[in-house]
């Protein structure tokens, strides 16, 4: 899958112009436009965005401080592979760091921010029976952040922020997976711990959320070849 050809340039705005060219090469690595192992030239992609190699190569770097680009000598720049080790990794921090702040946010959560962690699960859920992985990705995370807006802790949201795009690239991988039924059920546990308040109960259901979902996908990706 190669850098699309398609020129999509770079709108002038309020973002650093590094800040937007990292975020549409993220969007394409998660989504698997750009598969893993492919490889990235600061070139092509200043072609497909119309900019200098100067903000390209300033979002290559973040990428590769987050492990979604690997830099090889003579071998330039890759889409990192998925690593299973690497991601079970992740998974733990995201998990723990997650159902921490769920945790915490438990017993004082609002009526509109349930309904808004609520809204989106069933975006979430829509996007997974529709076969739409990226879709369901965001929803998910977005649900997530609710609680991590809340929790009011900038350290612990920065580090699952800057973890999750590895979840996120086995999410949109592999649309679709696994089954509705064990999406439906997590998400409803997710639902109905945060509705008891009780702290507990709801760190738990958020841990158990991110870790069964990924370690699935992980397993599943295994399978097909698309980690190892």
């Amino acid at each position: 899958m190669p850098v699309p050809t398609q020129t999509a340039a770079v709108e002038s705005g309020r973002l650093l112009l590094a800040d937007v060219v990292y975020e549409r090469l993220m969007s394409v690595i998660v989504s698997g436009e750009l598969a893993p192992g492919e490889v990235v030239r600061e070139e092509e992609i200043g072609a497909w965005l119309s900019v200098s190699r100067t903000p390209v190569r300033d979002a290559m770097r973040r990428l590769g401080d987050q492990g979604l680009l690997s830099y090889q000598p003579n071998r330039g720049s890759r889409v990192a592979p998925l690593d299973p080790r690497h991601l079970e990794e992740v998974l733990d921090v995201v998990a723990t760091l997650s159902g921490k702040a769920a945790a915490r946010v438990a017993p004082d959560l609002g009526a509109a921010d349930l309904a808004m962690v609520e809204a989106h699960l069933d975006e979430a859920a829509k996007a997974h029976a529709n076969g739409e992985g990226i879709a369901r990705a965001v929803e998910l995370d977005a649900a997530l952040d609710v609680l991590l807006a809340r929790a009011g802790n900038r350290v612990l949201t920065r580090t699952v922020v800057g973890m999750r795009p590895h979840v996120d690239r086995l999410l949109g991988l592999l649309p679709g997976w696994p089954e509705a039924t064990l999406v439906e059920e997590r998400t409803t546990a997710l639902v109905d711990a945060l509705r008891s308040r009780d702290p507990g109960t709801a760190g738990d259901a958020v841990h158990d959320l991110v870790l069964e979902l990924g370690h699935t996908l992980m397993a599943e990706a295994v399978r097909r070849g698309l980690a190892s």
